[in-house]
């Protein structure tokens, strides 16, 4: 009962409810289990409070042997914290309690390192996947190719990584063809690959077609990046990205999207709407653009999603106003957007 309602108040974010719970259980004279210690190791990690975390974890030692899902949270709590030293630590004390890390734990190792760009690092962590017979898995591939956008300066190295894995998504980059007119070739190319990705859980193909998108929209690929948008939102990687809220009300949602995906996302979606004008005569009367950055964000300040949406809506001029008390939401409607959707501009924005 207690694991279940622990269970329950860290899902809600009641962080200090499960402290309180997992102190209370043990008052109560109820021994806690390996399930309960990693809720409130989680818990305490994701509250910053990764001393206290490791300090749950010499409790749970009394009375279990830790496994490697365990080790492996401890290696990812103090990875997304940037101490990439103690992360390794917790990695090396897995290994020496005869434990071997599973991908997902050699994932967050890797991406620890790479937000660092320490490379040589990077590279042993895979080296070691594969000598102890581990695959790299679709998300290793979006974690090192979103670390080549990001790390221009080091792209021939992230490059040697990305060919390491061995995975078929380095050779879908690596074969990507140059747009033909009408882009056919680009769109089959995406379409086998996502076909042969099929048993892949849509939020890792949504990773790593983001990661591709982002990629290819900032080295310049931008027709070749749109293509690919279009093919992905076919295949409904990106089910809620564009819907008709009611009659003629679209919503355009580019929340969890990086800020190539995002430009490149909206740029198709408006030149859609600009062609099923041209051929239908029908047009929305109202397009909200939601950048995840508004009503309801958990986080304050200024995206870069938001910032290069903004600039691109105002470099073309799009008719919009900021929703009321939502400033992540952008709002165009009536005869100005009827107006604005006629330009023929609007078919080549994405190439800006």
């Amino acid at each position: 009962t207690y694991n279940i309602i622990i269970a329950l108040q860290a899902k809600a974010r009641n962080y200090d409810n499960v402290v309180k719970l997992y102190r209370d259980m043990q008052i109560a004279g109820f021994r806690p289990d390996k399930i309960t210690y990693s809720i409130v190791m989680e818990v305490l990690g994701h509250c910053g409070h990764l001393d206290e975390a490791e300090a749950v974890f010499l409790e749970m030692r009394r009375d279990w042997a830790p496994d490697e899902p365990v080790y492996g949270l401890l290696v990812d709590l103090w990875g997304k914290a940037g101490n990439v030293d103690k992360a390794l630590g917790w990695y090396h004390a897995m290994l020496q309690d005869g434990l071997q890390p599973n991908v997902p734990t050699c994932n967050s190792l890797l991406s620890a390192f790479l937000k660092l760009n320490r490379f040589q690092d990077a590279y042993s962590v895979l080296q070691n996947m594969l000598a102890q017979g581990l695959v790299p898995s679709l998300q290793t591939y979006t974690l090192l190719l979103s670390c080549c956008t990001d790390a221009h300066a080091s792209m021939g190295l992230c490059c040697q990584l990305m060919a390491i894995t061995g995975h078929p998504a380095h050779m879908f980059l690596l074969y990507l063809p140059d747009a033909e007119p009408g882009g056919e070739n680009v769109r089959d190319h995406a379409r086998y690959f996502l076909d042969m990705m099929h048993s892949e859980d849509r939020e890792s193909k949504r990773g790593i077609m983001d990661a591709v998108i982002d990629f290819l929209h900032k080295s310049g690929l931008k027709e070749e990046a749109g293509f690919i948008w279009e093919v992905a939102a076919q295949k409904n990687v990106y089910p809620d990205s564009v819907r008709e809220k009611s009659s003629s009300y679209w919503l355009i949602n580019l929340h969890l999207m990086s800020e190539g995906t995002a430009v490149t996302a909206l740029s198709r979606t408006l030149a859609w709407f600009h062609r099923q004008m041209l051929l239908m005569g029908s047009c929305p009367e109202r397009i909200d653009i939601v950048t995840g950055w508004g009503r309801r964000s958990r986080v304050t300040g200024s995206s870069l999603v938001r910032q290069s949406i903004e600039k691109l809506l105002h470099l073309f001029q799009f008719p919009l106003f900021a929703a009321r008390g939502n400033t992540g939401c952008f709002v165009g409607c009536g005869e100005p957007l009827s107006q604005w959707l006629h330009n023929p501009y609007v078919e080549r924005m994405h190439l800006l």
